[in-house]
């Protein structure tokens, strides 16, 4: 496994990424609560809309966030198809201890909906950022910084 840290990855980086990737949690985390919210109270074919809400929207959360984390949390240069399979990797071990998490929380705890949601998101933020950071977009893999993107993308509409 290789470090968390190093002389090419120095704690600094490391704070400077996660602070990243908790301001685009903010935005991930306002969809998944959106999503969330809908499918609780209209999920009617279940009798645990609350578990169905968090497990589906979990899901289409993961496809949206994938793309803010490549782009602007860790600048990746990974290939597309391999780094969302790898977060969706991730993402679906989380999603999986996560959910069942949150059945104990609300159905076996009877603990309040939306505390347990809070907790839950909580707990799994920074296991998430490290499978993330060391898996799906690993710095073997290159980086290209958010201005030099913008650039490639402004010179191919130009084209």
């Amino acid at each position: 496994m290789p470090k968390i840290v190093s002389d090419e990855y120095p704690w600094s980086k490391l704070l400077r990424e996660y602070v990243m990737y908790c301001a685009v949690g903010c935005i991930n985390v306002a969809i998944f609560f959106g999503l969330y919210w809908f499918f609780s109270n209209y999920a009617t074919m279940t009798k645990s809309p609350e578990t169905f809400g968090w497990a589906v929207s979990f899901l289409i959360s993961s496809a949206q966030a994938f793309v803010l984390h490549r782009w602007l949390t860790f600048e990746s240069e990974s290939e597309i198809r391999s780094s969302f399979t790898k977060m969706m990797i991730v993402y679906g071990v989380l999603w999986f201890v996560s959910t069942i998490t949150f059945y104990f929380l609300v159905e076996v705890i009877v603990l309040a909906e939306f505390v347990s949601w809070g907790i839950n998101t909580a707990a799994f933020g920074f296991l998430t950022f490290l499978g993330l950071r060391f898996f799906a977009f690993p710095l073997s893999d290159g980086r290209v910084t958010r201005k030099e993107r913008l650039d490639n993308f402004r010179e191919r509409r130009k084209a």
